[in-house]
């Protein structure tokens, strides 16, 4: 815990007054003033000094990762380890933009501005107290919870002592699903739609594995080695040339220029529905990975998630959607093309983006003659020229509803 000083004083003059009265005069009423001031002196230096001595202050949070909108609860352990009780603990936990006190009631259209809740109490000698503080988090992002200010004083009021203790928490707030808003949303269905089935097509360059021989495998499939080391027939195993990957490609740039900081409406709409998708995939069993030119609010490094199946990968591409910032490292179609040989053969790519220019249009199109199933999912309408142009070329284009727009604001 780091002191940040002390405020008020004692009036120790009116009582080196008295105590030069007492000794000169002698009267009896004196004396006891001037020894009254001394005890009052020692009591006041003694009890602020040691005010917020042995004061222990631990934090957790309970859930650290949820959607915005929902409700966390922060438990403050206050720990008072000396035997000397303190009349009055004053505790303050700072909260950053985009969590508020929750009142227990719907939240107002306009709430006032206010980065912090207080909390106080006087905790006796050697007690234990735990604080329980109800937050709303009304985005998504990544916040850094914190500190806690504790104030105290003597035990006569004249002064007050100030500390601040890093309690270090940390909050992910994910997306909240259009879903939630409107359950009619189009751009699911594209990807559930191009689903296929594993091992169709056989493709003979991405080796997998092998397994026992049986009755009808081709003898060109052999495994002669593994043969011989396991004393048994074994028959090569390969990926499908189609897979159930899904890669998003997720664009922030609203403008052609992409340094412009981004329209946060349609970010946030693009974040959305990004995170949508990727709850659909997942849930469907598919391998997810999300690929985005947008920047880490918290590290302001371009983040990455690479293509995996189940709860981690899951986890760790909505924690990307939850802290991407409204500014772009690149042009989307430099991103998404630089990552053309990281991309497995056959998967599909959704790109979740704001607009569709010309330059995206051409990425799209080079993706999709790399064998990939290439879905754009645009919050504006590329125009008819552009979507016959995409469409020609195999590109599908979903747009994001103007109902669905008006619900996610």
């Amino acid at each position: 815990m780091r002191s940040e000083g002390r405020a008020g004083s004692f009036p120790w003059v009116v009582v080196v007054v008295f105590i030069v009265a007492a000794v000169i005069v002698r009267a009896p009423a004196l004396i006891i003033l001037a020894a009254g001031g001394v005890v009052a002196w020692l009591v006041v230096a003694v009890s602020g000094r040691l005010a917020l001595a042995a004061v222990e202050v631990r934090a957790s949070l309970t859930p650290d990762r949820l959607v915005a909108g929902e409700e966390t609860t922060v438990a403050i352990e206050l720990h008072n380890r000396k035997p000397l009780p303190l009349t009055w603990l004053d505790v303050r936990l700072f909260l950053p933009e985009g969590i508020e006190p929750s009142l227990g009631a719907p939240p107002r259209s306009n709430p006032p501005p206010r980065g912090w809740i207080d909390a106080g109490f006087a905790p006796r000698g050697r007690e234990r107290v735990t604080l329980r503080l109800r937050l709303r988090v009304t985005a998504r992002g990544a916040y850094a919870i914190g500190p806690v200010r504790l104030r105290a004083g003597d035990w006569l009021g004249f002064t007050q002592t100030e500390a601040t203790a890093p309690i270090g928490l940390t909050l992910v707030a994910y997306p909240a699903p259009l879903a939630v808003r409107d359950r009619a949303l189009p751009s699911l269905r594209p990807l559930a739609e191009t689903a296929t089935r594993r091992g169709l097509l056989p493709d003979p360059l991405r080796f997998r594995g092998v397994r026992e021989h049986r009755p009808g495998d081709a003898r060109k499939e052999i495994h002669w080695k593994a043969s011989a080391r396991l004393q048994a027939l074994q028959t090569k195993l390969y990926e499908p040339a189609t897979s159930l990957d899904a890669i998003f490609l997720v664009n922030v740039a609203s403008y052609e220029q992409y340094w412009i900081q981004a329209d946060p409406e349609a970010v946030e709409l693009v974040v959305s529905a990004a995170a949508d998708l990727v709850r659909h995939a997942a849930a469907e069993g598919r391998q997810v990975g999300l690929v985005t030119n947008g920047i880490d609010n918290l590290t302001h490094e371009r983040p990455r998630s690479a293509l995996a199946r189940g709860p981690r990968s899951f986890t760790r591409s909505l924690e990307i959607l939850a802290r991407l910032g409204p500014y772009a490292v690149g042009a989307p179609e430099t991103v998404f093309l630089r990552e053309r040989g990281r991309l497995p053969w056959g998967a599909t790519l959704v790109i979740v983006t704001p607009r569709v220019g010309a330059g995206l249009a051409n990425a799209a199109i080079a993706l999709r003659r790399a064998h990939h199933r290439v879905l754009v999912v645009s919050v504006t309408s590329p125009g008819e020229t552009l979507a016959a142009h995409l469409h020609a070329r195999g590109v599908r284009i979903d747009l994001i509803a103007e109902e669905e727009r008006r619900a996610a604001v």
